[in-house]
């Protein structure tokens, strides 16, 4: 099925002119398929309902606004309240383990992470090294398990490709370290990692904590947790590596050379400043996304439909999926491609986005985190230069 077929106002039955509020609601039925409602009944402990029956009561609801179009507004906002903030999001906590043991070992660690911080900076590095062993496997389960779709392709995504890096740059450093391997690593490749690794934790990931909002302290939530931890984690290990470069050679004399600190880091001007190596690392990253969403197939992989029209019956999503699903595909039809609502949210329903979508979507990535590496990422490295 093509995009032109899926974009058909009067695809799968959709009247041709849908008032505002029922497109207001198919709205609101695609982003609940975003809320990992998908926990089986028997992990809930005291649940009278299963989630999955809380969700097709929910939809079913959503359908039924919108085939009898004559809904009054005073009954839709009714509706709404009642089934979207108070339903939903208590199955949603108890679906995703809110109970006393979850949220006390969330905020002892939070308050733990802060005391290492303050009093012992020059491990913080080992510390993000140990619990990143625990939150992304873990986290890699949950996205595995994930309903309606399979999320472990999430995981391609910018700020987790960075993180990947950071672990395995540790993780090369300690087994170096350890069999005294560590001469052989140049002084030169490790400068232009750390420039890199500079430029894009303080630069996309600090901005990504501003700008996203899954990126939240919920310290029952594992997902939501393992998200905040993935983005705030790598700019505090950075800090601590500007800020405290004394005591981490101090404490790991094997392992560390930052003696390209000492001599001052340029952030702009030339191939070997910190927005040259964070830009070049981000490119890295962006070719190869490309590549898999185009090349690889990574754009199918969600859709519902085969381009002959038949049913595609689809296991896996992407971040890009599910990014233009949260009402990005409805800006770019707005402002980019000239599509009504109607069939924006068509597509978001079937995942039909096609390449030019795709095209637009990472054209505004690369915007987005090329400003932060050079703007947010120069300010917060300015002082320390």
């Amino acid at each position: 099925m093509s995009s032109e077929q899926s974009t058909d106002s009067t695809a799968d039955g959709v009247p041709a002119a849908e008032s505002e509020e029922a497109l207001d609601f198919r709205s609101s039925m695609i982003m609940t398929q975003d809320w990992n409602l998908d926990v089986d009944s028997g992990e809930l402990d005291d649940s009278p309902a299963t989630v999955t029956d809380a969700r097709q009561t929910f939809q079913n609801l959503v359908r039924s606004a919108i085939k009898y179009d004559t809904f009054k507004k005073g009954e839709a906002d009714t509706v709404r309240r009642i089934i979207e903030h108070i339903e939903l999001v208590s199955l949603k906590k108890s679906a995703e383990g809110f109970n006393r043991v979850n949220f006390s070992v969330g905020v002892l660690n939070c308050f733990f992470i802060c005391w290492v911080l303050g009093a012992y900076p020059e491990h913080i590095w080992l510390l993000y090294l140990i619990e990143a062993v625990y939150f992304i496997p873990r986290k890699f389960y949950n996205m595995w398990r994930a309903k309606p779709l399979n999320q472990a392709f999430y995981y391609l995504d910018f700020c987790w490709f960075t993180n990947f890096f950071a672990m395995a740059y540790f993780a090369i450093i300690v087994i170096s370290g350890i069999f005294g391997f560590n001469d052989d690593i140049q002084n030169g490749i490790r400068e232009v990692i750390f420039k890199a690794a500079l430029g894009v934790f303080c630069g996309v990931l600090v901005c990504a904590n501003l700008a996203l909002p899954f990126v939240a302290c919920l310290f029952h939530d594992v997902n939501t947790m393992t998200g905040l931890f993935i983005h705030l984690m790598p700019p505090v290990v950075m800090y601590t590596f500007v800020w405290y470069n004394d005591r981490i050679v101090e404490a790991w004399p094997n392992l560390f050379n930052l003696s390209y600190l000492e001599d001052g880091l340029t952030y702009y001007g030339g191939t070997d400043s910190i927005a040259s190596c964070s830009t070049a690392f981000y490119f890295t990253w962006w070719v190869i996304y490309v590549c898999f969403m185009l090349g690889g197939g990574g754009i199918d992989l969600p859709k519902k439909f085969k381009p002959d029209g038949s049913p595609a019956n689809p296991r896996y999503d992407t971040v890009f999926h599910s990014t233009m699903r949260d009402g990005v595909c409805i800006l770019i039809g707005k402002f980019f491609r000239g599509r009504s609502k109607a069939d924006s949210l068509t597509l978001m329903e079937t995942n039909m986005f096609d390449k030019i979508d795709f095209c637009l979507y990472m054209v505004f990535h690369m915007i987005a985190s090329l400003s932060a590496i050079f703007l947010s990422g120069y300010l917060c490295s300015y002082y320390s230069m």
